[in-house]
């Protein structure tokens, strides 16, 4: 260590960032196995009730808010965490009663945040096609309209993927609900976008996110084999959302401490 102030993330992005965002993330998840576990079955339980017809909506907003506490204290752990003895002893110590108690809602809000996106997004994909005068009923139709906005589309979503990272960093710092909502919507803003060009930060991601895209394929591939599977197919899905959910946040903090120098 060069500085007596240095924490546990400045020594995991001195040496083998990319390396030390999976190692931090697959720590995280089998240091304290009991908890690991009963996140999956609470995720797994409330995603089996979220399809119970009217209330299952309920059940579906509290999974989201709960997946997403999670990531806001894995998050903070491995940002403000001194070193490894502290991490592993602060996870040692998890339950699911303080992360409910201190994250539920910044979580919520988060949730709210990217509600309220995805409408906009539906929203303005509607008024965009309206305007069009596309009858989507007709393929034809329909069809020529996506072959000719689908590549910009597609341009813009992976843009605003790049500096998803830096947003997320933003939710994971939020203290309350309000500050949870309103993180979401820093993805427009001017400095996330201004951090997200320094050289560091687009190496780093572009690592990351190769990785984790051919991990995404590969994790396709088994899915597919167990897709007709009732149950089952859903207990693969949450698990392999659970990890990745938990390797995106840790990376998400380690590009916010690579941009802040």
């Amino acid at each position: 260590m060069q500085e007596n102030n240095m924490r546990l993330i400045d020594e995991a992005i001195s040496f083998e960032a990319v390396k030390n965002t999976f190692r931090l993330g697959w720590e995280f998840i089998t240091l304290n196995k009991k908890f690991t576990s009963s996140a999956i079955v609470v995720l797994l339980v409330l995603s089996l009730l979220g399809s119970i017809p009217l209330v299952g909506f309920i059940f579906s907003v509290f999974s989201s808010a709960f997946a997403l506490s999670i990531q806001i204290y894995i998050g903070r752990v491995v940002y403000e965490t001194k070193n490894i003895e502290t991490f592993v002893d602060e996870i040692n110590n998890l339950d699911s009663q303080k992360l409910i108690e201190h994250y539920f809602a910044p979580a919520l809000g988060a949730y709210m945040g990217w509600m309220v996106m995805a409408l906009l997004l539906v929203g303005g994909i509607s008024l965009f096609i309206g305007a069009s005068e596309i009858n989507i009923a007709n393929n034809t139709e329909l069809l020529s309209l996506l072959a000719t906005v689908g590549i910009p589309l597609l341009l813009v979503m992976l843009i605003f993927a790049y500096v998803q990272p830096l947003v997320q960093s933003n939710i994971v710092m939020a203290n309350d609900f309000k500050e949870g909502f309103l993180a979401v919507f820093t993805i427009f803003s001017k400095d996330v976008w201004s951090l997200a060009m320094q050289g560091s930060y687009f190496k780093y991601i572009s690592i990351y996110g190769t990785i984790v895209f051919f991990a995404a394929i590969l994790f396709s591939f088994i899915f597919s084999i167990f897709s007709a599977i009732p149950i089952l197919n859903i207990f693969i899905l949450i698990v392999f959302v659970y990890i990745f959910s938990i390797m995106m946040t840790v990376s998400a903090v380690m590009a916010r401490r690579i941009v802040e120098g």
